[in-house]
């Protein structure tokens, strides 16, 4: 495949640093925006974004302001619109870039979150949305909510070191050692980002009827970040007809990193390949 790093302008006039990865064979027969997690960056999705590629598919994927090679005071957002706002933005330019092809957006952890959310006001362009462990699920008690919108409002700036291992996120233990090392990676939260996403979840939850785009959730069973249970709770109400779902008895919070990571990922592009019109049934459409 072959990989350009370029920039694009965010909210607010940010720089904000992309990834564009394509096939090096046959035409892309549909474009993908890849959208990463709290902490994580665009190279984090690499093992994912390969397999796309490899099976024909062109990837586009972004560092979120506050995050990797962006720029921005790590886990902040003055407002949640600014993630959603800045998707726009991206999104407008893949799709100039692209405007024949089907359009994906998958969205990892926070990712996931912010896709949703995205998609619930502009649905319309897209073939279909992928969840992988999306955080909708994330569970705060009635005191840090509380907490949150305090310092959300009185200090949203305040950084904080979050607590967790790598060992949570998969069982690769070459994996681990990556992820562990990586310099583009931080476990800094603040209290804005903390708001934001205190309002899009419960927004995601109750509005999840809303969703009518092909709907594709993956999740480890063993993941401790995004309860599986509320994740199948959430895909119940969602409305859509064509939504599916696979879930992975011994994968954690990131299953393309994980130990037997191709199930996942041949599960993922057989789904996309079933969503994407071919050659043929353009032409039709089109006439």
């Amino acid at each position: 495949m072959i990989v350009s790093e370029r920039t694009f302008q965010g909210v607010g006039g940010a720089e904000l640093f992309y990834r564009r990865a394509t096939p090096l064979e046959a035409p892309a027969k549909g474009v993908i925006i890849a959208v990463h997690g709290h902490g994580d960056h665009s190279g984090g999705l690499v093992n994912m974004c390969e397999a796309l590629v490899q099976g024909g598919y062109l990837v586009y994927s972004a560092d979120s302001r506050g995050h990797g090679h962006s720029p921005g005071i790590r886990g902040f957002i003055r407002s949640w619109d600014e993630y959603l706002g800045d998707l726009h933005r991206f999104r407008e330019l893949v799709v100039s870039e692209n405007p024949q092809l089907p359009l994906f957006i998958i969205g990892h952890s926070m990712g996931g979150v912010i896709s949703a959310d995205y998609v619930l006001k502009h649905a319309s362009g897209v073939s279909g949305l992928i969840l992988i462990a999306p955080a909708i699920s994330y569970e705060m008690t009635t005191f840090e909510k509380w907490l949150i919108r305090l310092l959300g409002k009185l200090r949203p700036q305040l950084t904080i070191q979050k607590s967790g291992s790598v060992e949570g996120l998969t069982q690769d233990p070459d994996m681990m050692a990556k992820l562990q090392s990586d310099p583009l990676r931080h476990s800094t939260v603040t209290p804005g980002l903390g708001l934001g996403l205190s309002q899009a979840i419960p927004r995601l939850m109750k509005q999840a009827h809303s969703f009518q785009l092909p709907l594709l959730l993956q999740f480890g069973r063993e993941d401790k970040t995004t309860p599986p249970e509320k994740l199948e709770q959430f895909l119940q109400a969602v409305g859509s007809q064509d939504k599916k779902s696979y879930a992975y008895s011994t994968m954690r919070h990131r299953p393309f990193d994980d130990l037997g990571r191709d199930h996942f990922l041949s599960d993922l592009i057989g789904w996309l390949e079933q969503h994407t019109p071919t050659a043929e049934h353009a032409k039709k459409t089109d006439v």
